[in-house]
Parts: structure tokens; C-alpha cells; sequence
């Protein structure tokens, strides 16, 4: 028993000891362990010390169980972070002004004491122990800088949207393709955030231009040689349904190993307005601005295509050319706005006339051009009567009314010509025919106005040159006074002898040299040398008779008329008496207000003044009786016939009788006969001009045959 119980004892004891043993190695080794976290928790504190970003750690209710010296800092200069108390917590169980910031990443601004503010990243993650490791990174230069560049995209995203730019980058590896908000804005669509749909932005394009894009863009990504940059201009669907014009420009920024385009960055500009402006320039090259039809150019163009038709069609084409008669006197009397408006309602008429069965074009001024395709003789007469009948037709122009005519000149291809140039060419002479034919009528060309038209060609280009040549020259006929039976006047008549083309009738180049103009260069030459003549009958010492010079009715226009006679008789010394001025009754009435004032600076001068060719115009009595002129001329037309025509004696004796009730002369032209030269002396002409008494005859012949014979009479006396 004993020896079990020493037994049993020895090994409670052997245990006891070995339990101790064991105790006390465990407390060794806490006791270290507790030494290694304390040597830790110094190292991290010194590390997390040296760290010069704030740095802390909290527990899961958010309280700081530790911070460094950057963290006391920050808390120490904020003012706007809640429950802050404005002391450093630099340990202890307080409560972290950070601990309601998210785990992971958040910003946080603060505001400093001195009014800045500053803005920290904060970084927050759970730890093993679930303690919660925070630690504050310093972005506020990236912050600032990122504020700056977002300003700057609005700046841009603006001025994007004000200049309608829009800009696009497509990412062709991965069919990635981004846009600017003005890319959408631009056509009136919202703008897309992030990735938007290239196929669907296709699809705006509009179908006529659709297929010519997508070539383009195909052209570079599959060319064998692809180019860097691409552009085109194509219509795009507006939000509103309408197309506008766009203009894209691309260029490749990357490429891939097989230097195919792997990225793409263009722009899309709205061109509309620079579309609308070149369709406007390009409309207002081809077409009339006053009256909106097509002009020369668009016509010549317009011929080509109808002229092509017609010659495979093997069929007829016809060239109108209208010219509205005296349609000047509009402009001159009721001014360019009324002549305007006038020219808008004929051009209108003569659209609707026309309809889609021809072409109708302005030439310029009051000339318009008709093309009739298909046409032959009969149905080009049948439309030019119908036309002269509608354009005819009254204008109510408020507060006016006009009554307008055309002239129609009508050649046809191809016996008239094969080219616009020739049918223009015979239209326009055609057209001449009809205004000399007395106007509001048609004319077919014929060769017969050809040869005219080439006469008058030759006639013009020759006048150009008479002067300088020296082959005008100047014939004299003398009038006689009935009751003396002396010459005391004679008329200027001007004479053309061409190098080239022999003697030429004024009846044929006075015409042409007022349509042209150069009228007024040969009737300055005649009134000098007819000053001249004078001039030189005067230092001969013999006494010179009264010239009579025509003044055409262009020439009579001039408002410097006066002041030019004016100015020849001061050069060479003339006495203004010596010199009349012949008009028409035609010259006188385009304007009479205007003539009564040139005639009144003529008679305030001493030069007086006559009417020519009177009784064939139509000039009104009241108007008659204003005019300061000193003499009527009968016209040859009624002395002709008087002695046999009834009417005409009494027209002869009527304008006698009112020359005389008006306190003015008389002279007849063209008297031929004794029988005539004796009926006027029993009317009481007062003088005479014609054959009977000379033809007209060269200066020096007149001054041999009767300045010298009045110069004999005068020394018998």
C-alpha cells in the first residue's frame, strides 16, 4: 500500500513539476510575444510617424485609436470638417472627424483657416483585426488642374457648338466610336454619352449621298495603299427631318502592324449656310436677278441640250428674239422702278406662256430670248401671234397702266443656222426688221435682211474711221426769200465719200450712226466746220448768208448742246446770227420741257432756231406755242403733191396759216416746180428750198453762184 501510494504520489508530483514546467515556458514566451507586439507597435508607430500624409487608425465604431503627426496637422488647420475641436487627437478612444468617409477611395475638402481649401484622396481599408487603416493623399493640384480642363472642354464644347463643329474618334480594332455632344447638338439630337452607334449615324445620311460616304471611308480602310486622310461633304438627316450639308474631315492616327488604319479621329462641320450661299452665287451666275429667269449664260447652255435633241430627233428648232417697243420712254418718264415692275409682269407672262414647252430667258435690258423645240414654220408663227396678243395685253402697275408691244425677230434651225451664235445673230436682225416694219409684229429672217445686215455691218465699222480719213464733207442748198427773190439762208447737208465702200446716202448711214452712237462726234464735226466755213466767208470779206445744220434727235438730247455752239462761235469770232439750228418735231417732243429750255439758251445766244420736216410728227399746239422757234418748214412730203392733191394744198395752206397766226416764217422744201413755186407765193410762203431753185452743191460752188451774185445785186443797188 505504501508503495503504490509512494508511487502514485511520485508520479503526481513528476507532473505537478512538469505542468509547471510547461506554465512557465508559456509565460516565457508571452511575455515575448508581448515584447515583440510592444517593439512592433513602436517600429509601426515610428514608421507611420515618418510618413508625411496623414495617416490613421480607427476601430469599427469609427473611433481614432491612432494618428500621425501629418493627420493632427490637417485636423488642426480645417475649419469645416464636423465635430472637429480643433486639437490634434493624437491617440486615445475619440471620435475620428474621418470616420464617415466610404472604405476605399473618396475626396474630401477642406477649409483652411486662411480661407484656402485643399482636397485629400482618402484611402480606407479593413485590417485582420477589423480596425480600419485610413490614409489622406494630398490632390489638390490635380483637383485645380482638373477643374481647369473641364472649363476648358465646356469652353471648347461651346465654341464647338457655336462655330458647329462637332468632333469624332472611332477606335477601328475594337468598332469603338466616340463623339462630341456638339456632334449630335449640331443636327438637333442629344447628345451621346460614351459609346455612340457609327451605323446608325450612317443611316442619317442621306440615300443620294449614302453609298458615295460609305466608298470613302472603304477607300481607306481597305485600300491597297491607304491613304492618311480623307474628306467629303454629304447631306445628313436633321432631328427635324430635314438634310443639311456637312463637311468631314478625317485623318488615321494609328495603325496597326499591317499599317492598316487601327484609329481615326475626324470633325463634322455644317456647311449649309456656305451651301445655301454658293447655290445662291451659282443660281444668281445663271439666272436674272430681276426677273428670275435664266440668263445669257444659262441659255447657251440650255441650246446645247435642246440643240442635241433636235438633231436626233431629226426635228425643227426655233430662236425668238422679243424686244419690247419704246419700253425707254417707260424708264425715262415713269422712272427705273416702274420700268422694273414693268419688266417683272412681262417676264411672268411670258413664263406662263411658255410653260414646260420651251425656254425662255432674259438677254438683258428689255430683250428676252425663246427657245421653242420641235417647232417648225407654221407653229413658231402661230406662237409668236399668240404672244405679241398676251404680252399686249394691259398692265395695272398701281397707280399706273401700260399698254407694252414687242418686236419679235424669228429664225429657225437649221435653214437659218446650225449654232446658237448664228441663230442669235439672224434672230436679232429679224427683230430689226419688225421694229422698222412699225413694231408690235414678227418677222421671219431672210437672206435679203442678211445682205442688209452685212451692209450695215461694213457701214458702221467704216463710219468709225470717216472723220479721221477725212471723207465727210459738207454741201450747201440755198433758200430764198419769195418776196426779194434773194438767198438768204442755206441748209447744211453732210456728204460721205467712203475710201472703201464709195458714196454713201445719209438716208442710210444717219440712222446707223445714231444707233451707235457716233453721232455725236459727226455732229460736233459739222457744226465746227459749218463755223469754219463762216469764218473763212468773212475774211474773204464776203458777206456770208444764215447756215441752217440738222441736229439729230440723239444730238439734240445733249445737255451741253448750247454751251458746245456757244463755244465754237467764241473761238472763231462768228456772230451767233449766222448760224440756225434745224430740229425735228420728233426731237422736240421726247422731252418738250427739256427742248423748250435748249431752245431758250439758243434764242438767248442769237441762234435761231427752225422746225424741220414740220406736219409729219406730232407735236402738240400748246407745246407749239412754247417753242421760241422763228420758222416752220413744210416738209417735201406735201409740196410734192399739192398743185394735184387737194389734201394736201389745204395741209400746206393750214400750217402757213398757223406759222403766221403764231408770229412765224415759213419755207417749203423740196419745191421742184414753177406750178408749186407759185402757189406757195399765192399762199404767202415766205421761202423756198428744192431743185427749182439748186440742188444741194459744194461750198465754193455756192459762194461763186450766189454770194458773189448777191454781192453783184448789192453793189447795183
Amino acid at each position: 500500500m505504501s508503495f503504490w501510494f509512494a508511487c502514485i504520489t511520485s508520479i503526481l508530483v513528476i507532473a505537478l513539476i512538469a505542468i509547471y514546467a510547461r506554465q512557465r515556458v508559456k509565460n516565457k514566451a508571452f511575455q515575448q510575444h508581448i515584447l515583440t507586439l510592444e517593439q512592433s507597435n513602436e517600429r509601426l508607430n515610428e514608421t507611420l510617424a515618418a510618413v508625411v500624409t496623414p495617416v490613421w487608425l480607427e476601430d469599427q465604431q469609427g473611433r481614432l485609436l491612432y494618428s500621425n503627426d501629418a493627420f493632427s496637422q490637417l485636423i488642426n488647420d480645417s475649419i469645416a470638417l464636423e465635430d472637429n475641436t480643433g486639437s490634434a487627437p493624437s491617440s486615445g478612444l475619440i471620435q475620428n472627424p474621418l470616420s464617415s468617409a466610404p472604405l476605399d477611395d473618396a475626396e474630401e475638402w477642406f477649409l483652411k483657416h486662411d480661407g484656402s481649401s485643399v482636397c485629400y484622396q482618402i484611402k480606407k481599408q479593413r485590417q485582420p483585426n477589423n480596425t480600419v487603416l485610413g490614409q489622406a493623399y494630398p490632390i489638390t493640384a490635380f483637383k485645380e488642374r482638373e477643374d481647369e480642363l473641364i472649363e476648358a472642354e465646356i469652353r471648347m464644347n461651346n465654341a464647338l457648338k457655336v462655330t458647329h463643329i462637332g468632333v469624332w474618334e472611332w477606335d477601328i480594332k475594337r468598332d469603338i466610336w466616340f463623339a462630341s455632344a456638339s456632334y449630335f447638338t449640331m443636327l438637333g439630337y442629344p447628345p451621346t454619352e460614351g459609346k455612340a452607334d457609327r451605323n446608325q449615324e450612317l443611316k442619317k445620311i442621306h440615300p443620294e449621298d449614302r453609298q458615295y460616304v460609305i466608298d470613302t471611308i472603304k477607300s481607306i480602310l481597305e485600300g491597297s495603299r491607304p491613304a492618311t486622310r480623307y474628306q467629303y461633304e454629304a447631306r445628313i438627316r436633321h432631328a427635324n427631318g430635314e438634310y443639311r450639308w456637312v463637311s468631314v474631315r478625317c485623318t488615321v492616327t494609328e495603325v496597326d502592324e499591317n499599317g492598316k488604319p487601327a484609329c481615326m479621329l475626324g470633325v463634322r462641320i455644317d456647311i449649309e449656310d456656305r451651301k445655301k450661299a454658293e447655290q445662291q452665287v451659282e443660281w444668281l451666275a445663271s439666272h436674272d436677278s430681276l426677273t428670275t429667269l435664266p440668263n445669257r449664260s444659262a441659255l447657251y447652255k440650255h441650246f446645247k441640250r435642246l440643240l442635241q435633241c433636235s438633231e436626233q430627233k431629226k426635228a425643227g428648232l426655233a430662236l425668238l428674239f422679243v424686244d419690247l417697243d419704246r419700253f425707254k420712254n417707260v424708264n425715262d418718264t415713269m422712272g427705273h422702278s416702274t420700268g422694273d415692275r414693268l419688266l417683272v409682269s412681262v417676264a411672268e407672262r411670258m413664263k406662263q406662256f411658255i410653260g414646260e414647252s420651251g425656254f425662255v430667258a432674259r438677254q438683258g435690258g428689255d430683250e428676252f430670248i425663246i427657245i421653242l423645240p420641235n417647232a417648225n414654220e407654221q407653229q413658231t408663227e402661230a406662237k409668236a401671234i399668240e404672244l405679241i396678243h398676251i404680252i399686249g395685253q394691259r398692265y395695272l402697275l398701281d397707280p399706273h397702266q401700260f399698254v407694252i408691244t414687242p418686236s419679235i425677230g424669228i429664225s429657225l434651225y437649221p435653214q437659218d443656222g446650225s449654232d446658237f451664235d448664228t441663230l442669235y445673230k439672224h434672230a436679232d436682225t429679224a427683230m430689226y426688221s419688225a421694229k422698222k416694219e412699225g413694231r408690235n409684229r414678227y418677222s421671219f429672217f431672210t437672206k435679203e435682211m442678211q445682205a442688209r445686215s452685212t451692209r450695215t455691218l461694213l457701214l458702221e465699222n467704216a463710219l468709225h474711221d470717216a472723220i479721221d480719213a477725212n471723207e465727210l464733207s459738207l454741201n450747201l442748198q440755198p433758200q430764198m426769200d419769195l418776196k426779194t427773190g434773194q438767198v438768204i439762208a442755206a441748209e447744211v447737208l453732210l456728204r460721205w465719200y467712203s475710201h472703201r465702200l464709195g458714196t454713201v446716202s445719209p438716208a442710210e448711214f444717219i440712222p446707223i450712226a445714231e444707233d451707235t452712237g457716233q453721232i455725236l462726234a459727226i455732229g460736233e464735226w459739222v457744226l465746227r466746220e459749218t463755223v469754219k466755213l463762216l469764218k473763212q466767208w468773212l475774211e474773204q470779206g464776203i458777206t456770208p448768208v444764215r447756215l441752217a445744220v440738222n441736229l439729230s434727235v440723239v444730238q439734240f438730247r445733249t445737255q451741253d448742246l448750247p454751251a458746245l455752239i456757244g463755244k465754237l462761235l467764241e473761238e472763231y469770232q462768228v456772230p451767233s446770227h449766222l448760224l440756225e439750228v434745224e430740229l425735228t418735231e420728233r426731237g422736240a417732243m421726247t422731252n418738250p420741257d427739256r427742248a423748250i429750255e435748249t431752245i431758250r439758251a439758243f434764242d438767248q445766244m442769237g441762234v435761231q432756231t427752225s422746225f424741220d420736216d414740220f406736219g409729219t410728227g406730232y407735236s402738240s399746239l400748246s407745246y407749239l406755242q412754247r417753242f421760241s422757234v422763228y420758222k416752220l418748214k413744210i416738209d417735201q412730203s406735201f409740196i410734192r403733191n399739192m398743185t394735184t392733191d387737194t389734201n394736201d394744198y389745204a395741209i400746206v395752206n393750214a400750217v402757213i396759216t398757223l406759222a403766221q397766226q403764231l408770229g412765224m416764217k415759213t419755207i417749203a422744201e423740196g419745191v421742184e416746180t414753177k406750178e408749186q413755186l407759185e402757189q406757195l407765193q399765192q399762199l404767202d410762203c415766205d421761202q423756198i428750198q428744192g431743185y427749182y431753185l439748186s440742188r444741194p452743191i459744194p461750198p465754193k460752188e455756192f459762194k461763186d453762184q450766189f454770194l458773189t451774185l448777191n454781192r453783184l445785186r448789192q453793189a447795183l443797188n
